[in-house]
């Protein structure tokens, strides 16, 4: 037997070494257990500082909303609890919305306008945003990488630490031009145009 506990009138028993381990790791995955629980639980609760202050994660929120909304008007809305992730929303008016942190990951914004939005710290990855008009928006760190800007609008945007591709660069600062209203930072500028 490997139990180490002594009984009356036996000598205490010496448990197995592998017996050992496997008491150890049961515990270590009982607490991980708990742990994993405990953050699930945390996050569902969406509490204060942890979940619903997040910035926008690479691949969108919830995986995918699917429900249609082209032509629906957004404009001036705070919209921060939003997720448009994988939503078909041609010609959608986002003007002067708050879209703080919020995902358009994989999203079908064509011919969208987004004028004087706040789009700091979205995730605009993937995104289909041909024909789209992002002037006078913010768009500080925000993710953009495999996101489609063919004929989009970009006069006085701030794209300060976005990460761009050269070539997608390269195609936005032959774009670029003016300084953004809201934050006083000039276009070219924010994208490190040469």
């Amino acid at each position: 037997s490997c139990d180490s506990r002594a009984t009356e009138g036996q000598p205490q028993r010496t448990p197995h070494p592998l017996a050992v381990k496997l008491e150890d790791l049961s515990r270590q995955m009982s607490k991980a257990c708990v742990a994993t629980a405990a953050c699930a639980t945390l996050l569902a609760a969406g509490v204060p500082g942890i979940a619903g202050d997040a910035l926008a994660v690479s691949g969108g929120r919830n995986g995918n909303n699917s429900v249609p909304i082209s032509n629906s008007d957004f404009s001036g809305q705070n919209l921060t609890d939003s997720d448009f992730t994988k939503t078909i929303m041609k010609q959608c008016n986002f003007d002067r919305a708050n879209l703080r942190g919020v995902s358009f990951f994989a999203s079908f914004a064509e011919g969208s306008t987004f004028r004087g939005a706040d789009l700091s710290f979205a995730d605009l990855e993937s995104g289909n945003f041909e024909d789209a008009d992002f002037t006078d928006a913010v768009l500080e760190g925000a993710q953009v990488s495999a996101a489609r800007w063919e004929r989009v609008v970009i006069d006085n945007t701030d794209w300060t630490d976005v990460v761009l591709r050269k070539d997608v660069n390269a195609f936005l600062c032959k774009k670029a031009k003016g300084t953004n209203p809201t934050t006083g930072v000039d276009t070219r500028e924010s994208l490190m145009c040469s």
